[in-house]
């Protein structure tokens, strides 16, 4: 059961990062996953199918840049908070990483509005030049080491800050989506349930950084 939850795992970061590739896993007779490929577009259909309707009902579109680094994807609202790490997804150029200068900045993001214990729950993706980050530190190419890491975690830190701050109820997706005509999401579908089922949504919406 261990391994096969590992595989799955594997199987939903994969999806998420690349949503244009349409991905499958199969036991001995039956149909484990499946997530279609999605236009560009409607990434947000991937990310329901992944994380869940009620993670669409709390979250928020990102988006910020500064000095050559972009920050964007989707956070959920701090009283989205969950009793572990299940749904903390983070890529940098497209890889899926853990990395500590990424957990302290996001710890820090949320300190003032999360009770201890907690933990955040969001997609988020950071791009970068290929030469700030070495990611061939760990023989699983799960860790990476920025080559300017206080540039880096000050950067996420006020992105999401600012993100967290500017929080406004007319500003989830839900209601975006209801609004344009999609119905909200269910509350009650826990991740991974869905598949394909999420309407197609808006595009995030623009974020400054803080300095």
């Amino acid at each position: 059961r261990t391994e096969s939850t590992r595989i799955e795992e594997v199987l939903r970061r994969l999806a998420l990062a690349h949503p244009e590739v349409t991905f499958a896993l199969h036991t001995p007779g039956k149909a484990v996953r499946h997530f279609p490929a999605v236009a560009g577009e409607r990434q947000l259909e991937r990310v329901g199918a992944i994380c869940g309707e009620a993670f669409l009902a709390a979250a928020f579109a990102l988006d910020g840049s500064r000095d050559g680094l972009r920050l964007h994807g989707w956070v959920a609202e701090p009283t989205f908070s969950r009793s572990q790490a299940d749904l903390q997804y983070f890529f940098v150029n497209g890889r899926a990483v853990k990395d500590r200068v990424i957990a302290h900045a996001v710890r820090q993001a949320y300190s003032d509005v999360l009770y201890h214990g907690r933990h955040p729950a969001f997609v988020l993706f950071l791009d970068l030049p290929p030469d700030a980050v070495d990611v061939n530190v760990h023989p699983t190419k799960h860790e990476v080491r920025f080559r300017e890491q206080r540039q880096v975690h000050d950067f996420l830190f006020g992105t999401l800050k600012r993100a967290i701050s500017d929080m406004r109820p007319e500003h989830r997706l839900a209601a975006k989506r209801s609004v344009m005509g999609a119905p909200a999401a269910d509350s009650d579908r826990e991740p991974s349930e869905a598949f394909g089922s999420v309407p197609a949504a808006f595009a995030p919406r623009p974020q400054g950084a803080l300095a």
